[in-house]
C-alpha cells in the first residue's frame, strides 16, 4: 500500500507527499496538493512497478529515471555516436533536455508531449518543431529496446505537426547572379557551400556531412553516404563546384575530414551555416528565400536545359517519382527523348 504523509508548508497550506516503495526498484515520492491526487498517483505507480517486475527485465531505476537521463543514455550509446547526423541529434535533443530534462520517464507520457509541442511550435514552422519530436521519437524508442523505458510505452500517435505544402522558389537570373557573387566576398568556404548545393541539388544535412574522402576531383562526383531516404548516392560535380570545392581545399585540411567548419575547426552545424547565410542572403536582397531553395534552384536550372522529370529526380535523391512530380509544370510540353525519331517513323508509315 502507498505511504501518504499530510505536510504543513512554510506557507500555511497543506501538501500531501505520496511515497512508493516496490522492490526491486528504488523508492518513489511526489508531493500533491490534495491527498486524493497523491493516492491515484501513488496506486497507479505501484500497478506499474508490480506489472514490470513480473517481466523480470525492468531496471532498478525505473522510478528514479528522468527524460535527461534517457538522453544522456542515448547520445553515450556507441552505436548512436557513429550516426552522421549525430550532431543534429545532439543539438535537438538539448533543448528536450533544457526544458523537460527534470521529467520521469515513467510519468512523460501523452499529455506532456503535447505541452511541449506547443512550446516548441512557437515561434517555429511545423516541418521544424516535427524534427524536434522526430529526435525524441528516436531516442524513445531506443530507451525502449535498452528496457530504459517499459515496452509497452510506445510513442503517441497523431502527435506530429501537418506540414504545409512544400512551395517551390526559385533563383532568377538576376538574384542567381546577386546570391554568389555576395556568397563569394563572404568567405570562401560559403561560395563553396552555396554553389556546391546549387550545382548538385544536395540538401543542407547532405551538404554538411560532407567530407573531402567523398570527392572525387578527377571523375568530377561526389559520393553522398547518408541521404534522407538512408541511401547511397554519386552526384555528378559541374566544373564551377570542383574549382569552389578546390579553392576551399588550399586553405584547408583534406582526407577524413569534414569539408565545412566552424570557427573551431568543428563540423558546421546547421545553426552556425544559419547565421551566416542570413547575412549573405540580405547582401543579396533576397526576398523570402531558403537555404533549401538552392536546391530547389538546381532542379528548376536542370529543368530549363532539358534535363527530365527522371533525371532530377535522381540528381536529388528522391525516393520516389511523387516527388519529383512538384516541377512537372518545368518540363510540361516539352519533347521527350526519342520525340523526333518517334515523329520520323510515323511519317515514314503514313
Amino acid at each position: 500500500m502507498p505511504s501518504i504523509q499530510k505536510r504543513k508548508n512554510g506557507d500555511g497550506s497543506t501538501s500531501f507527499l505520496a511515497w512508493v516503495r516496490i522492490k526491486p526498484f528504488k523508492p518513489a515520492s511526489r508531493s500533491f496538493p490534495t491527498q486524493t491526487a497523491a493516492r491515484d498517483w501513488a496506486e497507479a505507480l505501484e500497478s506499474e512497478l508490480r506489472k514490470q517486475r513480473k517481466t523480470g527485465e525492468a531496471r532498478k531505476d525505473l522510478t528514479s529515471l528522468t527524460l535527461k537521463g534517457l538522453i544522456e543514455a542515448f547520445l553515450a550509446d556507441p552505436e548512436n555516436i557513429q550516426l552522421k547526423y549525430f550532431p543534429n541529434l545532439e543539438q535537438l535533443l538539448a533543448w528536450w533536455v533544457n526544458h523537460c530534462g527534470g521529467e520521469k520517464v515513467m510519468e512523460f507520457g501523452t499529455v506532456k508531449l503535447r505541452d511541449a509541442r506547443e512550446l516548441l511550435s512557437n515561434g517555429r514552422a511545423p516541418a521544424t518543431v516535427n524534427r524536434y519530436l522526430s529526435a525524441l521519437r528516436s531516442c524513445w524508442n531506443w530507451g525502449r529496446a535498452a528496457q530504459y523505458v517499459p515496452a509497452e510505452k510506445v510513442w503517441p500517435t497523431r502527435l506530429f505537426r501537418t506540414e504545409p505544402r512544400e512551395r517551390v522558389r526559385f533563383l532568377n537570373d538576376a538574384e542567381l547572379k546577386a546570391v554568389m557573387d555576395a556568397a563569394e566576398a563572404y568567405a570562401p568556404w560559403m561560395h563553396a557551400a552555396v554553389v556546391t548545393s546549387l550545382a548538385t541539388g544536395l540538401r543542407q544535412g547532405e551538404l554538411l556531412r560532407l567530407e573531402w574522402k567523398d570527392v572525387d576531383f578527377e571523375r568530377q562526383t561526389v559520393v553522398v553516404l547518408i541521404s534522407k531516404n538512408t541511401k547511397r548516392r554519386i552526384v555528378h560535380l559541374p566544373a564551377p563546384a570542383i574549382t569552389a570545392l578546390k579553392v576551399l581545399r588550399r586553405n584547408g585540411m583534406v582526407g577524413p575530414k569534414p569539408i565545412f567548419v566552424d570557427g573551431e575547426g568543428e563540423r558546421a552545424t546547421k545553426d552556425y551555416l544559419a547565421v551566416h547565410w542570413k547575412r549573405v542572403r540580405k547582401t543579396a536582397g533576397l526576398v523570402d528565400f531558403r537555404w533549401h531553395d538552392l536546391r530547389h534552384s538546381c532542379a528548376s536550372f536542370l529543368a530549363q536545359n532539358g534535363a527530365s522529370l527522371v533525371e532530377i529526380g535522381s540528381v536529388l535523391g528522391h525516393s520516389s517519382p511523387s516527388i519529383t512530380a512538384k516541377y512537372a509544370h518545368l518540363v510540361a510540353g516539352r519533347p521527350v527523348t526519342g520525340a523526333d525519331k518517334l515523329a520520323e517513323k510515323l511519317l515514314g508509315g503514313a
